[in-house]
């Protein structure tokens, strides 16, 4: 079967609505690591906002999994599972390891610095705790060779997606406000965790979605968002502390609003941009070097040696896309630089 996809592509090929998504999602991890203050409780209009922003940007990290589905469920299509693994490799592990290095070197460890304690860090995202991410995609990187023989079964493909979605993300957060115990081994293991996000980008990139359809998932994302914001508010209010029920990626208020996020960014007419796609191209290439770098110079030179408040409105709301374009100028001269170049791919 010969894959479909639905949005604006440019005259290189590129599909317009992947890179806005991209480079969208970026700029939401920003908001959300900026936004930090929403994990300590203290009821009052500040913390709303920070539990607003919370959940409005949610949807990056689940965004950045659809992607890898929708861009490289049939890298078969292109190249051997050789090349794949090579590429992979050079564009995301070799960049891991040299910026985890990089930091471990630079920032302040409780330890002396040993390659034991490195080796350590590593694996336990104790180096720079965002690189968590690093760990699940690299997962979906050894998998797909085996996932991808699947690209052209789509029954299959939505079975496996609407079965996890029951079993990952309804039945344990329905068991759990029900007070009741749910089973966590009760699950399509061949897709479970972030594997959901691979195939369900695949599934909606390549597949046509009649408007009556989409009308229905922008209602259940706009219901998972309402539904986690008002939740959160109201039960961490009775309780006096945060309440981290719907705090995850998997459960259904996070699947359900990044899939109508998805869709929407797909559906948009981004006629007017496809001559700006070489521009939009170069920005979205630059995420993956600002997602490296991004933490660490938040927390200790804005957060930490600025002294900047981490409950500050303006430090959450204005100063994300300021970042945001500061980093963007940082890791685009960066990749001109011939030597360095390869560490922001």
């Amino acid at each position: 079967m010969k894959k479909q996809v639905v949005g604006e592509t440019s005259p290189s090929g590129r599909i317009v609505y992947f890179d806005l998504l991209n480079i969208c999602a970026c700029l939401c991890v920003i908001f959300l690591h900026a936004n930090s203050m929403v994990h300590t409780f203290a009821y009052g209009k500040n913390w709303v906002l920070a539990l607003a922003i919370e959940c409005v940007f949610y949807w990056a990290v689940p965004i950045f999994f659809m992607l890898t589905g929708a861009t490289l469920m049939r890298y078969r299509d292109r190249y051997d599972t050789r090349s794949f693994f090579r590429r992979r490799l050079l564009k995301t592990a070799v960049p891991f390891i040299i910026w985890n290095l990089i930091w471990y070197l630079v920032l302040p460890q409780e330890n002396a610095l040993s390659v034991r304690g490195f080796v350590s860090g590593v694996m336990s995202n104790q180096i720079v705790s965002v690189y968590w991410f690093f760990f699940p995609l690299f997962g979906i990187y050894l998998s797909l060779p085996a996932l991808s023989w699947l690209a052209d079964k789509r029954e299959t493909l939505w079975y496996l997606v609407g079965g996890t979605f029951v079993l990952q993300s309804v039945m344990p957060k329905v068991f759990a406000l029900l007070g009741m115990s749910w089973n966590g081994e009760l699950i399509v293991r061949v897709a479970s965790g972030h594997i959901m996000f691979v195939l369900l980008g695949y599934l909606l990139s390549t597949e046509s979605i009649s408007s009556n359809k989409r009308k229905v998932i922008y209602a259940l994302g706009a219901f998972g968002l309402a539904f986690r914001f008002i939740w959160t508010l109201v039960v961490s209010e009775q309780a006096g502390s945060l309440d981290r029920t719907f705090f995850d990626y998997l459960g259904f208020p996070s699947v359900l609003y990044a899939t109508a996020i998805f869709v929407w960014f797909k559906y948009r007419d981004f006629s007017s941009l496809k001559k700006h796609a070489p521009f939009l191209s170069k920005i979205s290439a630059c995420s993956f070097g600002i997602y490296l770098i991004h933490r660490p110079i938040m927390q200790y030179l804005l957060f930490g040696f600025m002294g900047i408040s981490t409950t500050s409105v303006l430090a959450r709301t204005i100063m994300p896309p300021l970042y945001y374009l500061a980093l963007l100028f940082i890791v685009y001269i960066i990749k001109k630089v011939p030597l360095i170049r390869k560490i922001v791919p």
